[in-house]
């Protein structure tokens, strides 16, 4: 196919068998299950609202697995340590570098930062026992923790691994992906893009246990960023002698709360404390071994009890969700991530406001979280719950009310001035519950606007093109935060200075100034002030249509006692942007 664009209409769309698959009978479900009437000119039975708490299938799943018998889950009889946890997780890692790729998959409790996040991301000492901030918050002096070894091989940690790690991390012939995310420090542009030296970076080890960074301009969530994995440390020695195998079973040497015992390709790999971790006796594991789930029978040692706490693969959905038994055991994690819709705001129909708002009126995200067994969460927000710039407002609840009746009826005049129909772009390839997910909310926008929907999928270099340059009117956005604050939202994507979403005809100077004030606080609190105006800003324009937030689901066994939980009790799971997940683990004695 190329580059070239590929169409489909709704209403009339020939579906193929994928589709259907995908989309199953949720065409009947768009009527308003809170007590609206349906859109006149549309002709849907109506839905009964549901009143469980718990996901309810729609009648045709979109998520089919294949049918088996699903064992109950059961303890094991082989006895165990109280403080050995097994965990299983869907994918074999790529390696455990995280200092050259973030999303590697591996173990991110084998290393160590400058600082940790708790589960609600908020910042905590790790290898800097303490920081301080210039007056102007350009110049950040890190004091490291003076101990003669921390390395899993008994090497020290020492200032110069954190220059030598970043270095490493903007290398122009091969720059790691969160790179782009130490552009706030002095020359690191300059340097990833081969401009300046290594040396030129303003990083620098001032000893052995003082580390300086000079930034460009103020950032207050600088902390939340070194924070990530992706800014965990590399073990010089052992990469030069190694390579790119240099985190392999037997080369590993890590500075974090755990060591690599053994790596079986396939199979999972063994952890045990760190023994020269600073913080080793708050850990409350001796052991740890990660499980990597076989294509043909992925839950298969959860049902077994031979695991702890294993992720739930989408496909599955249906089949876990449908198991009283499983029911008691499932826990979901609302990810880091948000998919939206991003308007064109200068073209008609949506050069006028209340167009632009109808449409998150048409769009059913109840709905949508039901048609996928509990994947998605529905958003109202643009920063998803547990990230720092999250915002609860009754406004944003009634800004994106399902309200079918009203923006069909919004829409009547400019229906009767012309033949509407509106094109959302996005991606060629997606996953299947991303797919589903945005299938239907085109239906729902077809249908309860009354128009036609074309949608455009873009590949490769046209789709770079088509956000670069604004050549769309919708388009479809999904959202990973690359650190967990508001500003990677905020000012990545919204500000004058954005780093994607170049082509989004749209500024406001009110924006800009709640920006400034963000950037110059370093204290939390202060800055979710600022981020609140801000949320509310870009949503008062309707520029960004929050749809959902996914979520990851997990089986937990009842004998673990505790798992890392922000403060409104929901679990944060392993991976992303959280790297503390083990040390949050307590487990107890498995019954006999």
């Amino acid at each position: 196919m190329g580059d070239r664009p590929t169409n489909t209409r709704w209403p009339s769309l020939r579906l193929t068998r994928r589709q259907l698959a995908l989309l199953g009978t949720g065409l009947l479900l768009f009527t308003c299950r809170r007590n609206e009437p349906a859109p006149t000119p549309t002709t849907l039975p109506a839905v009964t609202p549901t009143t469980t708490t718990r996901p309810t299938p729609v009648p045709t799943p979109v998520l089919t697995p294949t049918p088996r018998l699903t064992p109950t889950p059961r303890a094991t009889s082989t006895p165990q340590s109280a403080r050995i946890f097994v965990r299983l997780q869907l994918n074999e890692p790529r390696s455990h570098d995280f200092n050259a790729d973030p999303a590697c998959g591996g173990e991110p409790e084998l290393f160590a930062g400058l600082v940790r996040l708790t589960p609600d991301y908020d910042v905590r000492p790790d290898w800097a026992e303490r920081w301080d901030i210039s007056a102007d918050g350009t110049r950040w002096v890190f004091t490291l923790r003076r101990m003669s070894a921390g390395w899993s091989n008994g090497d020290p940690v020492r200032a110069s691994d954190f220059v030598w790690s970043w270095q490493r991390m903007l290398d122009p012939a091969q720059p790691a992906p969160q790179a782009e995310l130490l552009d706030v420090v002095g020359n690191a542009r300059a340097v990833r893009q081969g401009l300046l030296p290594p040396e030129a970076l303003a990083v620098h080890a001032l000893d052995d246990w003082t580390l300086e960074v000079e930034l460009e301009r103020p950032a207050g969530y600088f902390l939340w960023i070194l924070g990530t994995p992706g800014f965990l440390p590399a073990h010089r020695p052992s990469v030069e002698r190694w390579g790119n195998s240099w985190t392999e079973a037997g080369r590993c040497v890590s500075n974090g709360p755990f060591r690599l015992i053994s790596w079986e390709r396939g199979s999972g790999y063994v952890l045990s404390p760190n023994p020269y971790y600073w913080n080793r006796p708050a850990l409350a594991l001796d052991s740890c071994m990660v499980m990597v789930a076989q294509p043909n029978e992925p839950l298969l040692p959860f049902f077994q009890g031979r695991v702890d706490f294993a992720a739930v693969p989408q496909e599955l959905l249906p089949e876990v969700t449908s198991d009283e038994s499983l029911l008691e055991r499932l826990q979901r994690s609302i990810l880091p991530e948000t998919w939206f819709l991003i308007v064109q705001p200068d073209a008609p129909p949506f050069d006028q406001v209340e167009f632009r708002r109808t449409l998150s009126r048409a769009i059913d995200r109840e709905r949508l979280r039901q048609l996928v067994y509990g994947a998605v969460e529905p958003a109202v927000t643009l920063v998803p719950p547990g990230v720092p710039g999250f915002v609860q407002d009754a406004s944003l609840q009634e800004m994106h009310r399902f309200a079918p009746l009203e923006a069909y009826q919004t829409w009547e005049p400019f229906r009767e001035r012309a033949a509407p129909l509106l094109r959302v772009t996005a991606p060629a390839s997606s996953s299947p519950v991303e797919e589903a997910v945005l299938q239907d909310v085109i239906a729902q926008l077809a249908v309860n606007l009354g128009v036609g929907v074309e949608l455009e999928r873009l590949e490769g270099q046209a789709w770079v093109r088509a956000v670069s340059d604004g050549a769309f009117q919708l388009l479809w956005w999904r959202w990973p935060f690359p650190f967990p604050d508001g500003a990677a939202l905020y000012e990545w994507l919204f500000s004058r200075e954005r780093k994607a979403l170049q082509g989004l005809r749209w500024s406001s100077d009110e924006l800009e100034r709640f920006l400034a004030l963000a950037r110059g606080e370093t204290e939390l609190s202060r800055r979710l002030g600022a981020y609140r105006q801000c949320e509310l800003v870009i949503q008062g324009d309707s520029v960004a249509i929050p749809v959902v937030h996914p979520a990851a689901s997990f089986l937990v066994q009842p004998w673990v006692v505790s798992l890392p939980r922000a403060r409104d009790g929901m679990l944060v799971g392993p991976g992303a942007l959280f790297s503390r997940f083990l040390s949050n683990v307590v487990v107890r004695q498995r019954s006999g």
